[in-house]
């Protein structure tokens, strides 16, 4: 078989080939992004001087399989609302359960999706799907943007015929889409909302920048601070006929009795809000539970079942396991202890990584702790998958080095098609960007891929 261009491997020789002027403009890029780049809370995101590359035929496959994965998800809400037993495999709060009863205005259960997984070859595995928020469009077109821009790689870009994705574009042509569905006649007033001490609030910056240059007004607002009147919800005097919910169903059940304003005027559908609350559903495990149990196989296609063996890993929550074992936790015991190293059990909800255990990388006393709490607190089992690596280029003692770098791969799924991506880079198998990582876009060449004869 004649192979693709492996560009990965090519830009790293290309920044060799340049090493001089490599070592002057990574230290500079870097100093750069620290003062006017993406910044989460109060801090810049890192960074490194190289994009994730996909090849053409990786793309193509992200694109059936994110595109498949994401009707999946939504047949798995529907059910939710037209099959009792599958209402019932949620462990959903009687808040939770009231919220997202509320029909939207429009058709579509998840509107905006970033599909979480590891990303190898040709093979996608699905972590989660993170389809309640999802954050890093903006911080990507800002990194891509950057790098695109940068001289001493304007070779390597022209040559290969890279283009810039435009995620936030895609955000914007996706919302518009939607608003029309719902009824919309005048052009939007948006309001992206979460709390006013959110850490990704300079995406929202980046986001009000662009919705305005392209003329449509734009609002940051806390939930807290809506107000419902005359049939219409206000930030303060602005009127606002969409929102782009960026704050969580479970944070704003939290605050529910501060949001009334908010959840009368969508309940109303007097204000078009997108993701509606019924996508937390597919945000649980239990989606990925249901998805991998050959039982629920009936309500899908047959090449949705093939997507879903290939896609998602073996999951399950503690309280289907138990199930599974009829009840016998010693049995569930038994599995967890003996099927250590191929399984991760994780808290459910997981952010950031935060109490994951990969049993592979975790000490038996460790595991066997974790195995109490997990059974106590309906933990989630999941298939261990192996975390890929790949190369960042760095300034090591004035000389151009390169250090590996374990790394997921974020798929960005507007509306149900691949709307971009990027990946999140870590020392650690659990990929956390805080701990010695950093966030990179990823860029596929526009052009067809170069082959070479055998």
């Amino acid at each position: 078989m004649i192979p693709s261009k492996n560009l990965d491997y090519e830009y790293d020789e290309f920044l060799k080939s340049s090493e001089p002027e490599i070592i002057r403009a990574i230290p500079a890029y870097l100093k750069n992004l620290e003062k006017i780049g993406p910044k989460y809370g109060r801090f810049p995101i890192p960074t490194f001087y190289k994009p994730h590359w996909m090849s053409a035929d990786q793309e193509l496959m992200l694109k059936r399989a994110s595109s498949t994965l994401n009707a999946v998800a939504g047949v798995a809400i529907r059910l939710y609302f037209e099959e009792r037993h599958f209402s019932s495999l949620f462990q959903i709060s009687p808040e939770i359960r009231e919220l997202i009863q509320i029909d939207p205005g429009y058709s579509k259960g998840i509107v905006f999706g970033r599909f979480d997984g590891l990303l190898e070859g040709q093979s996608f595995k699905l972590l989660g799907f993170n389809s309640d928020v999802s954050a890093g469009s903006a911080y990507a077109d800002h990194f891509e943007k950057a790098l695109l821009e940068e001289l001493p790689l304007a070779g390597f870009f022209k040559e290969n015929q890279v283009k810039r994705t435009m995620r936030v574009q895609n955000i914007l042509d996706m919302l518009l889409e939607v608003y029309e569905e719902f009824g919309g006649l005048e052009t939007p007033r948006i309001a992206i909302v979460d709390w006013r001490n959110a850490r990704t609030l300079h995406e929202f910056e980046l986001l009000k920048v662009f919705f305005e240059s392209k003329g449509y007004k734009t609002t940051i607002a806390d939930p807290r601070e809506l107000k419902y009147k005359g049939g219409k919800l206000y930030h303060k005097d602005f009127r606002i006929d969409m929102i782009l919910r960026r704050a969580s169903l479970e944070e704003l059940v939290e605050k529910l009795d501060e949001i009334q304003d908010l959840i009368k005027a969508y309940r109303d559908r007097a204000v078009c809000m997108v993701n509606p609350l019924r996508s937390w559903l597919a945000s649980t495990q239990t989606i990925l539970s249901i998805l991998t149990n050959p039982e629920y196989d009936h309500f899908f296609t047959e090449n949705e079942n093939k997507i879903k063996r290939e896609c998602i890993p073996w999951t399950r929550s503690i309280s289907d396991a138990e199930a599974f074992y009829r009840g016998k936790k010693s049995y569930l015991i038994d599995f967890l202890k003996d099927e250590k190293e191929s399984l991760v059990i994780k808290p459910m909800p997981s952010h950031a990584g935060k109490g994951i255990l990969i049993g592979k990388e975790t000490r038996d006393q460790d595991w066997n702790e974790a195995i109490d709490r997990a059974i106590k607190e309906n933990w989630v089992l999941q298939e261990y998958v192996n975390v890929p690596l790949m190369t960042v280029p760095e300034i090591v003692n004035k000389k151009l080095d390169f250090a590996y770098k374990r790394y997921n791969f974020n798929a960005l799924v507007f509306g149900g098609k691949y709307a971009g991506g990027f990946v999140k880079l870590s020392q650690e198998s659990v990929v956390n960007a805080a701990r010695s990582g950093g966030f990179i876009p990823s860029l596929t060449a526009d052009s067809a891929p170069e082959r070479w004869n055998s």
